[in-house]
């Protein structure tokens, strides 16, 4: 099989602990014809200084350095570099088993598919755990199945980096500048462009969960951008994919709940702008959330605990924050 160039991008910013790891996982790809930009974003760290080294040693290393300006525009700005028929984005701080980017190539390629995705290994300090339950699923699908099983979140995970996708095709796309949750804008304007996906689930990506996680993290306005793209892709599916309600509903009260039990780390939840409008919207949708499928079933038996009394709610947030720390 002959094989085209692939660009692989990864952004670059203060992660000198986890670069070396992230880098020489992509040169050991079975695939090689490979193009691999690194962007560092103004790192104030050694990581530039290591990229560098890594450009050295291996040509197919291409190093950008830039005044920081934040994931989307490094990622942007090695999109706008790339030459390769096909690109990736991976961050700095993951890495990648040895077949992806050749698992991912050949059956996009088979499939004469627009977009090839594989499945998310979810890494923490002490355990490691697959996104998809199902680690052998194989599937072709057009816009609607993909959309249908991204808002879902399991075959098709929210992060763009486990996508090989066209470079035509992501050369009409763009990660917005300054907003957090960038993947799913990414993937709001992917699903209208790209016609044909391939998803297998094993999982070849290997998401690194650093630190606190981000239902840990406390609460700041820039979260709330988590519920406005749900909000446009609840409004897409409403007007072109109405069967697809259910699914857009639960992503939509999904976000809800990651803003909301943010702010619930606070002891003074209640001085947020926002919170009353997300406590509504989660109480008076209580028993839609509980009667939705997709939910599982702790998070339904919650939204029937908020609808009740929210300090309920909030004490077994807490509680269950505390056993999912002893886990990890």
């Amino acid at each position: 099989m002959e094989t085209a160039l692939i660009s692989v991008i990864v952004p670059v910013y203060n992660v000198a602990q986890y670069l070396e790891k992230s880098i020489a996982s992509i040169q050991k790809q079975t695939y090689q014809n490979l193009e691999i930009i690194l962007v560092d974003d103004g790192s104030t760290d050694d990581s530039g200084v290591i990229a560098d080294r890594f450009s050295l040693v291996d040509n197919r290393i291409k190093v950008y350095h830039r005044n920081n300006e934040g994931q989307s525009q490094a990622r942007n700005y090695g999109q706008s570099r790339a030459k390769g028929k096909y690109l990736i984005f991976i961050d700095s701080d993951d890495y990648i088993h040895p077949e992806m980017i050749q698992s991912l190539y050949e059956q996009l390629i088979q499939e004469d598919a627009d977009v090839s995705s594989c499945g998310v290994m979810n890494v923490y300090a002490n355990d490691e755990r697959p996104q998809s339950a199902n680690q052998n699923d194989y599937f072709v699908c057009d816009s609607k199945v993909f959309l249908k099983e991204y808002l879902i979140g399991e075959k098709i995970p929210g992060s763009i980096c486990n996508k090989l996708i066209k470079t035509d095709i992501a050369r009409q796309l763009s990660f917005p500048k300054g907003l957090i949750y960038e993947d799913a804008y990414y993937h709001f304007d992917l699903i209208k462009l790209a016609k044909k996906y391939v998803v297998n689930t094993k999982p070849y990506y290997y998401y690194f969960h650093r630190g606190a996680s981000s239902t840990t993290k406390s609460f700041s306005e820039k979260d709330l951008t988590c519920i406005d793209v749900y909000q446009l892709f609840y409004d897409y599916v409403i007007s072109c994919y109405p069967e697809l309600k259910t699914e857009a509903f639960f992503r939509l009260s999904h976000a809800y709940f990651v803003v909301f039990d943010k702010m619930l780390l606070d002891h003074q939840y209640k001085q947020f702008e926002a919170f009353s409008k997300i406590h509504c919207f989660l109480k008076g949708h209580a028993f839609a959330i509980f009667r939705n499928p997709i939910f599982r079933k702790g998070r339904r038996i919650s939204a029937l605990a908020l609808f009740i009394n929210i300090s309920l709610y909030r004490f077994l947030l807490l509680k269950n924050i505390e056993k999912s720390k002893k886990l990890h």
